[in-house]
């Protein structure tokens, strides 16, 4: 028996982990994991044409803020309210200033005239407003509080907008049938409103129901509002404009439209009789509150929609490189990563075309011109990649589908989560239909 120890068994090989993993795969779950890969890379171009269009986005807000700035800025409008000054106070530790008494009816109709003004690729949305105001005064000896001393020689109206430059008429207020003179109220504001003062010259109290009437001429951008300071109030805005969005305190009472144009009436008012207002003007008493009016709207917002579109971006590049894979699978053709790849990039483009063209010509063209941009690049490309004409027409098909739901979804406000929900359950259901045999060809 010999003590000689055998020698020992060569160890096995280390395992390769990827060549390990490639063999779990197999050929197609292995080409399908570098695709999947390659669409994670593609979210980076994605990320940087997201950028360019919030950054467009925001130049364009520079220069609707800048035009704002030439012509007038979105108005605010405050309707006449009696202002009385108090000489002293009649009980210690009350500080003398003014007592503001809100008219008893107030009715302000606004005609605007809108137009939209560019500057470069960028536009914003102007108008010349005309405002007509009426109404009549309450009783203001009996809304004045019991504790002070007022001054009716100094008592004024006060009306005021937020942009109070020049215009071709001068603004006008009467009471009980007399032009009053007009006064600036100088460098102080109520909150976001300049103010202008029509002195009174009363020697008392003022008839109460006495009716005051009036005209203010303004130019503005987007928006419109009024100020609801007034015991019973209606106000009433109007322009040929077929997108108006209503906002503030409350909104319309009654609209009506008919495709070229807008009416909408607002009617409220205030509990207060009386408001006091510091010694040093009315500060933002009355200019309080985001009032009530209308803001005109862009008619299919551009850069909000080019925004949306890029969100669907990775979908694009999904939809894309899936139907790809599906016509290795089922047709037996071979398509490279690289060209995987650079059709990826193609639909990643698709967001940039649409920007940049839709600032020239608008959203709807442009989509159009983009769409077809793209499916041709595409199947052409596809022609060329697979060698057949039956693959690329029906690629193009796909993406025709996709380009005609997007653009469905994109127009569609409120019931946009529920189609695009449904639409992303169908391309599941056509995947999983088309995949379903691959198993059974030793997929």
């Amino acid at each position: 028996m010999s003590d000689t120890a055998a020698p020992p068994e060569p160890a096995p090989p280390a395992a390769n982990p990827l060549a390990e993993g490639a063999r779990l795969l197999g050929p197609a779950g292995l080409k399908l994991a570098l695709v999947g890969a390659l669409v994670v890379a593609l979210l980076v171009p994605q990320y940087m044409v997201a950028g360019l269009i919030a950054e467009r986005e925001e130049r364009q807000g520079e220069v609707r803020a800048e035009i704002g700035r030439a012509w007038g800025a979105p108005q605010t409008v405050l309707g006449p309210v009696l202002v009385v000054p108090v000489l002293q106070a009649a009980v210690r530790g009350s500080e003398p200033g003014a007592i503001a008494i809100p008219a008893a009816e107030l009715s302000m109709a606004a005609t605007l005239r809108p137009e939209a003004r560019r500057r470069g690729l960028f536009e914003a949305i102007v108008y010349a407003a005309r405002i007509e105001i009426t109404g009549r005064l309450g009783d203001a000896a009996a809304a004045l509080p019991a504790d002070v001393t007022p001054d009716w020689r100094g008592a004024y109206l006060l009306t005021g907008a937020t942009d109070l430059r020049p215009t071709a008429e001068a603004p006008t207020l009467s009471l009980g049938g007399r032009a009053l003179p007009v006064e600036r109220e100088g460098a102080a504001r109520c909150g976001a409103v300049e103010a202008l003062r029509w002195p009174l010259g009363l020697e008392g109290p003022p008839e109460p129901g006495l009716a005051f009437a009036g005209s203010m001429d303004l130019r503005g951008t987007e928006a419109l509002a009024m100020l609801p300071i007034a015991r019973r109030l209606r106000f009433s805005a109007e322009a040929a404009w077929e997108t108006p969005s209503y906002f503030g305190s409350s909104l319309p009472h009654r609209t009506s439209g008919d495709g070229a144009g807008f009416r909408a009436e607002w009617v409220g008012g205030m509990a207060e009789r009386s408001l006091r207002l510091p010694a040093d003007g009315c500060g933002a008493v009355l200019g309080r509150g985001a009032g009530m009016g209308v803001a005109l709207l862009e008619g299919v917002p551009t850069y909000r929609m080019v925004n949306r579109t890029a969100k669907y971006a990775a979908l694009f590049v999904l939809l894309a490189v899936m139907t790809y894979w599906l016509f290795e699978l089922v047709s037996r053709v071979r398509i490279h990563l690289l060209q995987y790849g650079l059709l990826g990039l193609s639909m990643v483009l698709f967001p940039m075309l649409l920007l940049a063209i839709s600032e020239a010509v608008g959203f709807g063209l442009a989509y159009a011109v983009s769409a077809a941009m793209v499916m041709a690049q595409a199947c052409l490309y596809t022609a060329g990649v697979t060698g057949r004409v039956r693959l690329a027409a029906v690629f193009g098909g796909v993406l025709a589908a996709l380009f005609g739901f997007l653009y469905v979804v994109l127009r569609m406000e409120s019931m946009a989560l529920l189609a695009g929900a449904i639409g992303l359950f169908a391309l599941l259901s056509a995947v999983m239909l088309a995949t379903r045999g691959i198993a059974a060809r030793g997929g």
